[in-house]
């Protein structure tokens, strides 16, 4: 079944990617410009607890045409560092990190930049807390396409280092954290019955399962390259949705409810990351390299959707607010700027960490019921 909301034409500004182990590939027919002033470069990688630097990367060396240098590494102090070299021309950015590093798992590092606007930025996202760290920098070099051509096929004078999963680079600044959830597609109930989440817009309302109708603060769609911890997850009806089959982000969190909530968690209903629910049957993850439209549908309160009978959150901005030069570099910047945005300090229901999930997933898996979503 073909994944919604691929975005062929444009493809969000994204060129291509490199994945480990597979090579180039392409997200978009667009060529790649002769010369990038305007980019974003993203990569997903790795670490063990407590790993300490030097750790590369990503490393391209040159001396073809003129001497040409772009490093990406953690550094032995934690922190990741970026160093930009063309002839005399030199650009460096650092980024903090020491408490990530420490801690260890999935990352997904992110730099932007700007030459016309002369400013950069270093994000680093920690997948598995959460938790958004960000760094601006200022007179970024532009990348030369035979540069981007080398990173994208990780050879000769481009080399990846051994954490790197993929990386994927695009013409666009590219907003970091919250922003999306699920497909354009997706059916949510409103008011005036079911209508897709692409047509819903600020001021609109959806039905909530536990709060009734409420009025949508903002709505809003990203683009992103369906690799690695990007890559969507299908639900599949009638497990979850009655109908229709559900695709969403892996982080998107749905509610579930039955007998095994109650007795594992003494809770009607819990929240459960949707990359745990994925079994091979009810759930499923595809690895099809694309571009994918996202939706984000964000209310002043955290609520459970309704989409096709099943519960899933609306987009939860966390203390998104209490960081407001983080916030100008999200999805949800308009909203930061007019001091809209909301605090959300719970979510609606308990949310399951990872071990939690897991024993849910594998105690229903036992008992071949029906998930009640």
């Amino acid at each position: 079944m073909a994944q919604p909301g691929i975005r062929a034409g444009s493809a969000g500004g994204w060129l291509g990617g490199h994945i480990r182990g597979r090579g180039n590939v392409p997200l978009s027919t667009n060529p790649v410009p002769a010369l990038m002033s305007t980019g974003t470069l993203m990569l997903e990688f790795t670490l063990e607890r407590g790993q300490t630097g030097p750790l590369p990367l990503l490393h391209y060396a040159t001396r073809d045409g003129w001497p040409r240098l772009l490093s990406l590494s953690l550094t032995a102090e934690g922190r990741f560092a970026l160093s930009q070299r063309q002839g005399d021309a030199l650009s460096t950015l650092s980024l903090g990190a020491e408490a990530e590093a420490a801690a260890g798992g999935r990352m997904r590092l992110s730099w932007s930049w700007d030459g016309p606007a002369r400013r950069s930025q270093l994000t680093l996202e920690a997948l598995d807390d959460g938790t958004l760290r960000l760094r601006t920098g200022v007179d970024p070099l532009p990348v030369p396409r035979d540069d981007v051509l080398a990173l994208l096929a990780a050879s000769g004078p481009a080399r990846l280092g051994a954490q790197v999963e993929w990386l994927a680079i695009g013409t666009q600044i590219q907003p970091v954290g919250p922003g999306a959830c699920f497909a354009p597609s997706t059916l949510l109930e409103t008011p005036q019955g079911p209508r897709p989440a692409s047509v819903i817009r600020a001021g609109d309302w959806v039905e909530t399962a536990d709060a009734g109708p409420q009025q949508v603060l903002w709505s809003g769609r990203i683009s992103l390259p369906s690799l690695g911890a990007l890559r969507p997850v299908r639900l599949c009806a009638p497990s979850f949705g009655r109908a229709n089959d559900l695709w969403v982000l892996p982080h998107q969190r749905i509610a579930i409810s039955g007998a095994s909530v109650e007795y594992l968690f003494g809770d009607d209903e819990v929240l459960v990351e949707a990359r745990h629910l994925v079994d091979g049957c009810t759930a499923l993850q595809p690895d099809q390299p694309a571009v994918l439209g996202w939706q984000g549908i964000l209310l002043k309160r955290h609520h459970l959707l309704i989409a096709d009978g099943c519960r899933m959150e609306s987009l939860f901005s966390g203390g998104l607010a209490r960081h407001p030069a983080i916030a100008a570099k999200t999805a949800l910047a308009d909203l930061a700027a007019t001091g809209q945005l909301p605090l959300h300090r719970d979510p609606a229901r308990r949310a399951l960490c990872a071990y939690e999930a897991m024993t849910l997933v594998s105690n229903r898996a036992q008992g071949r019921g029906p998930i009640a979503a």
